[in-house]
């Protein structure tokens, strides 16, 4: 057993400095710990899928990035830990609980099975692991090792923290930003009939004419990312593949470590529907720098246009029941231009776009041709040039 200190200081000084994760007790002294100390920075987490796009973002804008939750939650974290961290070679470090480890002391039901199987998804997910270090002698060369790895590689590491490796710790300070009591209303403002809407592309035209190239713009998981790079290939652009619902998360990252930069994400109605609970972070938080963006067709456009059940969802709403101070409505495309021009002159943030389109896309629509790991690269360039 070593205290948080011991493993903490060491790793702040390799650089790592940025935490983001959800609570777990044995967890619960290293994050105390981290959120009460100076030199870190640590963002609540509503899941642990977000917390690694979180921590993605943040490793984008030149941070390094540790990602801590419970290993029930392991199975929230496979599609980005598979198809974002993997695919664009971003190496967070990840910590992971061991509760009910085979042999270890009794736990809860629920814990069972993944205490006999969180060693064995690793290692089926190619991912580079060691037990967490349980003396002070072994914490750097557990460092160093993991460092080594992340660098050469440039992929994730993991640690995986069994009970009682860390001592008790108390939390002194508040664990979230506190919210100020609110009173937003917000009523929709769409005009057209389904069929007099624009379709996606002249949306992304826009979105370039108007934002032009000294933003971040993370476009989300399937055409939209495509329609992006067919309108225009940009350094400041992120196409995301996989991953889905996670760009808000791996904006947010970016956002709270470049308060200079604007951050746009360009959200689909699917992909937010699947990890709406990102929106209480972003508001929680509320980066002035950030403006979220959903371009919502009301279906799953790439896989056969199947419904979104998003047709009677007021995304203004929830929006501003999560906390976005600034928010829009709007099926004109020209009003969505103009909604762009104030966006970028404001830090207003997170501001929130609601933007109603139909379904369809170009019928001759390409894929990028340059590979998820040169975006990777060139992106963050841009990212960390700001």
């Amino acid at each position: 057993m070593i205290t948080a200190d011991k493993f903490l200081i060491p790793a702040r000084e390799l650089g790592f400095n940025f935490y983001t994760g959800t609570p777990c007790s044995y967890l619960k002294p290293f994050i105390n710990y981290v959120i009460d100390a100076d030199g870190f920075d640590f963002i609540d987490s509503v899941n642990e899928g977000d917390a690694v796009a979180i921590a993605a973002g943040a490793t984008v804008a030149g941070k390094r990035a540790v990602v801590m939750f419970q290993n029930s939650g392991l199975g929230n974290a496979v599609n980005p830990l598979t198809s974002l961290t993997y695919t664009f070679n971003l190496p967070v470090m990840v910590i992971t609980t061991l509760r009910g480890e085979p042999g270890g002391a009794a736990d809860e039901p629920q814990h069972e099975l993944m205490g006999q199987i969180t060693t064995q998804m690793l290692e089926t997910m190619k991912m580079k692991w060691a037990f967490f270090p349980q003396t002070e002698e072994e914490v750097m060369p557990a460092l160093k090792a993991a460092d080594d790895y992340m660098k050469a590689t440039s992929q994730p590491f993991v640690f995986v923290m069994r009970k009682d490796d860390i001592a008790e710790y108390k939390l002194q300070k508040k664990t979230a930003p506190s919210q100020k009591a609110f009173n937003i209303s917000h009523s929709d403002k769409f005009e057209l009939d389904y069929s007099q809407r624009e379709m996606r592309t002249p949306v992304l035209e826009k979105v370039q004419q108007h934002l032009g190239k000294d933003v971040a713009v993370i476009a989300t998981t399937g055409k939209t990312g495509r329609e992006l790079y067919e309108v225009g290939d940009r350094e400041n652009q992120f196409y995301m593949v996989g991953s889905m619902g996670c760009a808000l998360a791996f904006g947010l990252g970016i956002a709270l470590c470049k308060p200079k930069l604007k951050v746009v994400v360009l959200d689909g109605d699917g992909a937010l529907l699947m990890r709406t609970g990102s929106m209480a972070t972003a508001g929680a938080y509320k980066p002035g720098n950030l403006v979220h963006i959903l371009i919502d067709n009301e279906v799953h456009d790439s896989t056969g246009g199947q419904g979104t059940v998003t047709g009677g969802i007021s995304f203004g709403a929830i929006a501003a029941g999560f906390g976005y101070p600034k928010i829009y409505s709007t099926d004109l495309i020209n009003h969505f231009g103009e909604i762009l021009d104030e966006v970028k002159s404001k830090n207003e943030g997170p501001v929130f776009v609601h933007l109603k389109t139909k379904k369809g896309s170009p019928e001759k629509l390409g894929r990028p041709k340059v590979t998820p790991a040169e975006v990777s690269v060139r992106f963050a360039k841009f990212v960390q040039s700001k």
